[in-house]
């Protein structure tokens, strides 16, 4: 007996069959010599085509989501901006902190001022051991957190980081801090406001800007 599968509703149904026993629709016979033996019908061809389009359509899916991960585990969140940019700055780690700024802005830095990476990189290393050595350990703590609208970010700075670099801005955080910084000296404990913004597919570091500005314009 020759298994078919109605072409209306893709229930089996027997081969010599006209009408679907189901749904009663009526069936096309196809001659087995003709398909080369084979117990299906056009109707099973179709389903089997919609079941494997279904199935691509779910990779695809999946692909696209777990790009998106890794997108966003690679650049990291607002948080974890915060957590490189004190590592970078207790360690005096240059090209650590460069990770927290923006590729277009430091690009920008350097044409304007005539730099190779590696020469700003030795001017942000020189920084960083002029005014951010002797930090034994660095805390910080989260005790609050805002988001900022356009007018708010643009209002904050005395330049406009947008028109300077041509950075497209989407969003930005800003947190409030306690860091505890510990030195030869003792410890001491500052209340610090941190902002982090979103450029293209990552967030990066407002303060880490500003460094690098400091670094290669003074």
């Amino acid at each position: 007996m020759i298994v078919m599968f109605c072409q209306n509703c893709g229930k089996k149904i027997e081969g010599g069959d006209l009408f679907c026993p189901f749904c009663g629709a009526k069936q096309q016979q196809v001659n087995p010599s003709e398909n080369g033996g084979a117990s299906f019908t056009a109707g099973s061809q179709k389903l089997t085509r919609k079941g494997l389009g279904i199935a691509v359509i779910c990779v695809l899916i999946v692909i696209v989501l777990a790009l998106v991960l890794i997108g966003s585990l690679c650049t990291g969140g607002p948080k974890q901006v915060v957590k490189e940019y004190y590592q970078a700055i207790e360690k005096c780690d240059a090209k650590k902190l460069l990770d927290t700024v923006p590729k277009d802005y430091l690009k920008e830095v350097m044409d304007e001022k005539d730099l190779t990476k590696r020469e700003l990189l030795k001017e942000v290393q020189a920084y960083l051991d002029k005014y951010y050595s002797g930090y034994d350990d660095i805390k910080v703590s989260i005790t609050d957190q805002e988001k900022l609208d356009r007018d708010d970010f643009s209002d904050y700075f005395d330049f406009d980081l947008e028109e300077d670099a041509d950075l497209e801005i989407k969003k930005a955080v800003q947190f409030d801090l306690k860091v505890r910084y510990q030195s030869d000296e003792g410890k001491q404990t500052e209340k610090e406001e941190f902002i982090v913004f979103r450029y293209e597919n990552g967030w990066y570091s407002m303060d880490a800007v500003f460094l690098v500005a400091m670094s290669a314009y003074l």
